[in-house]
């Protein structure tokens, strides 16, 4: 493996990508700096990889933690997975469909929806992205590794908290939650990278915004929140960069001397 002279893990809503969820072109040029530099750009994002494969493309970056750290691909090449168990899935499911919540559940390249609802609807339109396919059985021959709740309602954090230990939770928009396995998180999906690539003298630097990079901040040398951070987010971080809409990912990156 290619030795690196520092690795960055990049979260992509209001952090790498821009307000049309696409990538601006300092940016693009950022990232192809970084690679010159024998820098290496992960992404880390809640999202699956297969959502994320234009992202990917455009960007030349081929390695990812995605849907919250439970898959993990470097240079193209899975290393990591970790699925929810059956029992467990049928449980929340049943649960889902008896409270009238839509859950969209994900593989690692494909997300199908057990059902629509006025949240899924909002959401998906927010992000500018088709509704995914309603089957109710695929999940009983694909692995599901994340699962993202729609709902608006903010009773139903409470209410499905309670009933799901086995979960942890992060509501990253007011129409969804991202639901994954119990310590499992980007965290726990950098780390795992990490030890796979095998450089420990290696700098590492993570840039992030929402609930969810809390983890990643943890799980890096050092730790940039955007200026639209949320408050959690930017006490985590070493540096508070500008906004995602006012250069944050260039002036991180020029922080530390990494452009």
């Amino acid at each position: 493996m290619q030795k690196y002279q520092a690795i960055v893990f990049f979260d992509l809503d209001n952090t790498l990508l821009n307000e049309q969820h696409g990538v601006d072109p300092e940016v693009l040029t950022a990232i192809r700096t970084l690679k010159h530099n024998q820098v290496l750009p992960v992404i880390a994002t809640g999202r699956s990889a297969g959502v994320v494969s234009d992202i990917m493309e455009l960007t030349e970056i081929n390695s990812i933690v995605a849907l919250n750290g439970q898959y993990v691909a470097l240079n193209g090449k899975q290393v990591y997975s970790q699925s929810v168990p059956m029992p467990l899935l049928k449980r929340f499911i049943t649960f889902s469909d008896e409270h009238g919540i839509a859950l969209s559940l994900y593989d690692a390249y494909h997300e199908w929806a057990t059902g629509v609802n006025a949240a899924m609807k909002n959401g998906y339109e927010f992000l500018n992205m088709p509704l995914p396919p309603v089957d109710k059985q695929r999940f009983e021959s694909n692995p599901v590794y994340m699962i993202l709740a729609l709902t608006e309602n903010s009773n139903d954090d409470a209410l499905i908290k309670a009933k799901f230990p086995e979960f942890d939770f992060y509501r990253n928009a007011k129409f969804a939650i991202d639901i994954v396995l119990k310590g499992v998180s980007k965290q726990t999906g950098i780390q795992q990278a990490l030890k796979t690539i095998g450089q420990t003298d290696v700098p590492t630097f993570g840039f992030g915004d929402g609930p969810n990079d809390i983890s990643l901040m943890n799980a890096v040398d050092h730790g940039v929140s955007m200026g639209n951070g949320v408050p959690a987010t930017k006490a985590a971080a070493e540096f508070v960069s500008t906004d995602f809409r006012k250069h944050g990912i260039i002036n991180g990156l020029k922080h530390f001397d990494l452009i």
